[in-house]
Parts: structure tokens; sequence; C-alpha cells
């Protein structure tokens, strides 16, 4: 939901106090609960809770919403613990009203979900085996399920979505190579039946409740189900579990998965890609936080959403930190010297970078400096050399280069990064200097955002100096 919308329709409960006159519903038992993606209210009817969900048309479509409530009434028909919408005064599952100058608004009304919220310090083994187990079911259904007029989207649809709100943030360039690499790994895993389907995609703790009585979770909130890979929903539903660094994390983990196999088979290859199921939620929370904040007015705005742009556009960054590309150092010996001398900068850079990778090797092997290539997976991206001066101790970076094919990746930052570690790590350094040319605008501003201050220059180059804490 964009940060525009959620001011616009928490405002006074209009919007929420409109809608619930479509339901029979106790009076002034109407409450706000959160808004997240969707807005929630409770109320009470005959005294039993209920729940009021709505959201924006700008944020969601009716036949989406549509969509979402067949599945859900397709698993209660078929024994599965969820929640049932409820129908509207009209016989409607879905209701809309029109705000003033404000566009339309889309309501559904349920049930209570049975059982209680059990947050994850709280979940013994058994508790996450039937997590696992409950899962597992919803995927053994969703393959029978067919769907009818209104269907949800697809994986690809998310990207697309991705690439919609990228291309409007150009600077963007780390997310958008990200983006065509999970789209080309996903595009060539297999597509069959028994490994995707209709799915979750947020059976987390906040979405499910567990009934001691009965030994089963109950599932709310399928707004975010799309057809995708069953993993990915394994993925997403222990996202916080992998991020904790408790002792028994891992076990609830495999506690997850021993319930989910008891269920559903789980083949290895497809844990093995949990990490690319990963990269795709990131990508997707990615873009789903950048669009919400766009286009919001803060000279309007109260303070309370201002404070959450704020928050969101933070775990934006930490996202962003993801989308960097994985650099290592490896030493140059006889099975990589020659491809090394392969590398070259574009025809432009050679005037701040004129001297040869081979030079270099040459002079590190009579002068005591120590060559490295600098490699992504296994492709050979670029070269380094350091060196330590006889004279004063220092440490030097004398060359670092990102071959031409390579560029404009976020290598040249990564590697530095890891160039910058090494160095600490293995000289034990209080301080690391290098130099570029003048004229090279590109490594002055890298260099810079890095932390090397400027200690001198002439005519021809600056010396930088990067002070290390210990």
């Amino acid at each position: 939901m964009s940060l525009k919308n959620r001011v616009r329709g928490s405002e006074n409960d209009s919007v929420a106090n409109q809608l619930i006159q479509s339901w029979e519903h106790d009076s002034d038992t109407l409450k706000f609960r959160r808004a997240s993606s969707n807005f929630i209210y409770s109320f009470e009817r005959n005294g039993i809770r209920h729940f009021l969900r709505f959201i924006h048309e700008e944020d969601n479509t009716i036949e989406k919403i549509q969509a979402e409530l067949d599945f859900m009434l397709y698993l209660l028909a078929n024994g599965y613990p969820t929640v049932a919408p409820v129908l509207s005064k009209n016989g409607n599952r879905i209701e809309t009203i029109r705000a003033a100058d404000n566009g339309c608004y889309y309501g559904v009304v349920f049930e209570q979900a049975k059982g209680i919220h059990l947050p994850l310090d709280r979940m013994t083994d058994r508790h996450a085996q039937e997590w696992g187990r409950s899962l597992a079911s919803m995927h053994i259904l969703s393959g029978a399920y067919t769907s009818g007029e209104a269907k949800r989207g697809s994986w690809l649809d998310a990207l697309t979505f991705v690439s919609s709100v990228l291309q409007r943030h150009p600077c963007e360039e780390g997310a958008r190579r990200e983006l065509e690499q999970v789209r080309r790994q996903l595009s060539e895993l297999p597509a069959s039946a028994e490994h995707m389907g209709l799915i979750h995609y947020d059976f987390e703790t906040d979405n499910i409740f567990y009934d001691e009585e009965e030994s089963r979770y109950c599932a709310i909130d399928f707004d975010d189900a799309m057809i995708h890979w069953y993993a990915m929903d394994i993925v997403s539903a222990i996202a916080d579990l992998t991020e904790q660094e408790e002792d028994n994390t891992q076990r609830k983990i495999e506690h997850f998965l021993s319930g989910y196999r008891s269920i559903k088979p789980l083949d290895e290859c497809y844990v093995e890609l949990f990490p690319l199921f990963q990269r795709f939620s990131d990508l997707y929370t990615f873009a789903r936080l950048f669009r919400s904040v766009e286009d919001m007015d803060v000279q309007s705005s109260p303070e309370w959403a201002i404070q959450l742009k704020d928050k969101l556009l933070k775990v934006c960054d930490r996202i962003r930190e993801r989308f960097r590309p994985t650099v290592e150092l490896r030493p140059v010996d006889q099975s990589n010297w020659y491809t090394c001398t392969q590398l070259e900068v574009t025809d432009e850079q050679k005037n701040v970078f004129p001297v040869p990778v081979v030079y270099w090797l040459a002079e590190s092997a009579y002068c005591g400096f120590t060559p490295l290539a600098m490699y992504t997976g296994e492709q050979l991206v670029g070269f380094a050399v350091c060196a330590i001066d006889p004279e004063d101790g220092s440490n030097w970076i004398m060359a670092y280069m990102i071959d031409h094919k390579f560029q404009h990746r976020g290598l040249g930052r990564s590697g530095m990064e890891e160039l910058i570690r090494y160095m600490k790590e293995k000289h034990g350094c209080d301080k690391i200097v290098l130099g570029h040319r003048t004229e090279n605008k590109r490594a002055s501003n890298l260099y810079a955002s890095l932390g090397f201050v400027e200690v001198g220059r002439d005519e021809r180059e600056v010396i930088r100096e990067l002070k290390i804490s210990k």
C-alpha cells in the first residue's frame, strides 16, 4: 500500500465507517487495528469478533481480491483451516465504495481465525513441525486447484512489477542487475505442477494461528498469493527464523522441514535453491517499499507518515546492500597469470590507467609486490597490486582495475572493499595509501566515498590515505 493512500484512507476512519455499513455489525464496535498491506479494523457482530479489510484501487484490483477469496473458499471446502469471507447485506463478498475525491476502496469481511498467535520464541519443536505440515497440506491442495475466471498473478508478474518500479528509479543499477539475474535463473527452473502452484507467499507466524485442541494452524491473509515454486513459500515462511542467531533456530527450521516432508516431498535440489528464492523475495520487497513511498507529499503528511517513510527507506538501504556483487581475491599463479594479462580497461580509460597488467606482473615479480586476481564466482573480472613501502612500512595499493566488460556492475566498489579487508587482516595496517591520476574523476569519487582522504597532489597524481580503525 502506498503511504499516500495509507494517510488518506485512515483519516477520521471515514472509509471504514462507510464500508462497515454494508455488513451486519454491532454499533460502536468498529476499531482500527493496523494498516500495512491493507487497512484492518475489528468489529463485533452479535458479540462475535470479525475483521474488516479494505484497500484503495491503486494498490489492488477487485479481480485479484476475488481470486484470493476463491482460493480460500476452495481450501475451506476441502477441510483446510482458514478464515471464511462473510457475505454483505447485498450478498457480496466484496463491496466497493467511492470516497469523495479519493477514488474507490474495496472491502472484505472475514471471520476471526480459530486459535492463538504463537510467536517464534514460544514455538516448540512440535509446533514448528506442525507449521511445516500445515504449509505442505496447503500445497497439496494447491496442486489440485483449478482457478476460475479471476486469477492470481505469477512470479513473472511480480518481476514485471519490479521492473516497472525500477524504470522510475534509473539510479538503482544494482537492483536492475539483480532483477535480470533472478529472472534468468528462475526461468531456467522446471515449471512442473509437482513443484509449482498457487502459494501463500507470507506464511509466517503473523499470519497463522495455532489451535491447540486440534493441533493445527489456521492461515489468514492470502492477499500476496501468487503462482510460484512451492520452495518460495517455505523460504518466505521461515525468513524470520533464518535471520535469528539463537541456538535453537536451526533446530526449528529442521523440524519445520521434517514436518513439511512428512506430507509432501521436498527435493534437496530445491533446498539448495533457497538462496535464489530469498533473492526474489528481497527484490520484490525492495520494489514494493520503493513504490509505497513514491508521490508522498511530505509537506502535507502527518509526522507518523514521515517517520514511517524514513524507516521504509532504511529497509531499502539494507536490501540494496545485498544486490552488490561479491568479489573474491585470489593469488596470481601459473593457472591464471595469462588470463590476467588479457584484462583491459576501456580505450577512454587508458590515459588514466596506461600501464598494462603484464607490466605490473613483471614489476611484482622483481620488486616484491603482491598481485591479486579479482573474481566473482569463477569469472575473472579485475586485477589489483598491493605493496609495503620498505622505507616507512606504509601499505600501498599500487594498481587497481576492473576489466571493461565488467564495469558498471558495482564490482569496483565491492572489489575495493574486499581489498581493504584483505590488507587489514593480512598486514594489520593502520592506514592504506593509494594514488590516482588527477583527471580520473570516477576513481576519485569511489575512493572518497570509501573514506580515502586526499593528503597530497601534483599536476599528474592525487595521493589519498584511508585510516584503519583497530
